[in-house]
């Protein structure tokens, strides 16, 4: 377990490296696309749709990041008063649920993506399969923070995760 937690500990920080880089890719991008339309009057044709493809990353690379922060929303006013058995035993039953939509959302962003790979972008150029290939990338980074979670649950280990993990 220490293995898969060490792997859950990595791609987590890599995740939050590209979140990053591609918040400040998309910043750099919009900035550029309004100097150019607005003050040079010769607008990007692909800045749009470059910035566009990278927030779609940075939002399923993210959302990586919160779930292995145990950041997504519930109701904990109705958790907190169950007795520990009850959370742990839904949080399980949760983690397995979460685990099932990952494999569907792994097998059918791959799908996509193999699908999609003759459409051309419009502005790049680029195959349509590159935005869509982080459906199944993100779904494994997410499965494996979540597998952790689980195995943490059945040996009763601490899943509280923080930041400064």
């Amino acid at each position: 377990m220490k293995l898969l937690d060490g792997i859950s500990r990595r791609l987590n920080q890599a995740m939050k490296f590209l979140s990053g880089f591609l918040i400040a890719a998309m910043t750099i991008l919009v900035f550029l696309q309004v100097v150019f339309r607005y003050l040079l009057d010769a607008p990007l044709d692909w800045s749009e749709e470059m910035a566009s493809f990278a927030f779609v990353w940075m939002a399923l690379l993210g959302a990586s990041v919160g779930l292995r922060n145990d950041e997504h929303p519930r109701l904990d006013i109705f958790y907190q008063i169950f007795p520990h058995w009850v959370k742990k035993l839904s949080g399980f039953l949760i983690n397995v649920a979460i685990l099932f939509m990952l494999v569907v959302l792994f097998i059918f962003g791959l799908k996509l993506a193999i699908v999609m790979q003759m459409q051309r972008t419009a502005a790049l150029g680029y195959s349509v399969s590159y935005v869509y290939a982080v459906l199944p990338i993100s779904a494994v980074v997410m499965f494996i923070h979540v597998l952790v979670k689980c195995a943490m649950l059945v040996f009763d280990k601490n899943i509280e995760w923080k930041e400064s993990q």
